[in-house]
């Protein structure tokens, strides 16, 4: 929800007929003997806006299984598995999870063609410990220190040291994983599709906006994030889609939307998994900006706002355009100087 101080202004303002709300200033030619009056000061404002947002694990992914056989267990749903971990297991025999970019799509073992899913392979024997940098270099080609390297993590889980790795026997992904749903019971076979739904294991908010507001949460900016116990937490804008979505029914309006991931401030430990929250931006700034309490802006009948300026003990109606809004306050643009004063309601 907008904070919007001009529609404050619009629902309590005096209306007037007279004066020029464009021009400079208007003497209303009437004596003021006891009105209440504000000086015109010099702040800094940040004007603030509301998002709808909703707190969760991000984007969910669809796993399945390479193995031929029938699924036995799978890691059990809210759970995180790491690299090494067991995400599945099929005819009772344990699939692992791997990192990488790309699957696993053929058998590796010795004599094996170079390619960079050997060289996928070494970066996790080595990140899992098997080997090291001095013993396995790390690159296309599958050498005698990589079927060793296999070999003892083959062993460190319990299973025959055949030195080689065949698609059925790991899941790859690019991070550990969350387990969000099964999708298939245990029992089913295991190459049938989908068996498991996974997020990242982070919490953040996703924010659907309007696509010609692109600009209100570049990547990197700050946010608060309020939480429905009223808690409120730091974030920063992760990522902002270059996707458009068009709007779900277009004959009821709505504009196109981008997707924007906001990743919570580390450390905060909130007991909800999904739910709605609000997502406080920075909407405007203005530094040094000459300002009134908003309740000193008058709408006027012929458009445009103005406050009363009082001189010499007359009134004056000053055109002016407003600004940011915060706090209270309104950044004005018109005729008038720091140390004016203008009329408040009493």
């Amino acid at each position: 929800m907008a904070v919007s101080g001009l529609a404050a202004v619009a629902a309590g303002a005096l209306l007037l007929g007279a004066g020029n709300p464009h021009g400079s200033a208007a003497d209303t030619g009437v004596a003021t003997p006891a009105l209440q009056t504000v000086a015109v000061t010099t702040r800094d404002l940040v004007e603030r806006e509301e998002l709808d947002g909703t707190l969760g694990y991000g984007e969910r992914q669809d796993v399945g299984l390479a193995a031929q056989g029938t699924i036995t267990a799978l890691a059990a749903e809210g759970s995180v598995v790491d690299r090494g971990g067991v995400i599945a297991e099929v005819d009772g025999r344990a699939v692992r999870l791997l990192f990488g970019s790309r699957p696993l799509w053929r058998v590796l073992g010795p004599n094996v063609d170079d390619g960079p899913d050997v060289r996928q392979i070494e970066e996790n024997l080595i990140a899992l410990g098997h080997a090291t940098s001095a013993d396995l270099t790390v690159d296309d080609d599958w050498t005698g220190a990589t079927t060793a390297a296999v070999k003892r993590w083959q062993e460190a889980g319990g299973v025959e040291r055949s030195g080689t790795i065949a698609p059925g026997d790991v899941v790859v992904l690019p991070a550990a994983a969350r387990i969000a749903e099964h999708t298939v019971s245990i029992g089913s076979p295991a190459a049938s599709g989908p068996v498991l739904g996974v997020t990242g294991t982070e919490k953040v908010v996703t924010v659907d906006l309007e696509a010609s507001r692109r600009e209100l949460l570049p990547v990197g900016s700050g946010v608060d994030v309020e939480l429905p116990d009223g808690m409120k937490v730091a974030g920063t804008t992760w990522s902002v889609s270059s996707v458009v979505t068009p709007p779900a029914d277009e004959s009821q309006g709505g504009e196109p939307t981008v997707g924007v991931v906001v990743a919570l401030a580390g450390g905060t430990d909130t007991a909800f998994d999904s739910s709605p929250v609000g997502v406080i931006v920075t909407a405007r700034k203005a530094e040094g900006a000459l300002t009134v309490p908003v309740d000193a802006l008058l709408a006027v009948a012929e458009g445009g706002y103005a406050v009363e300026r009082v001189r010499s003990g007359h009134t004056q109606l000053v055109g002016v355009e407003p600004g940011a809004f915060a706090d209270g306050y309104v950044q004005v643009t018109g005729d008038l100087t720091e140390g004016d004063e203008v009329v408040v309601p009493r």
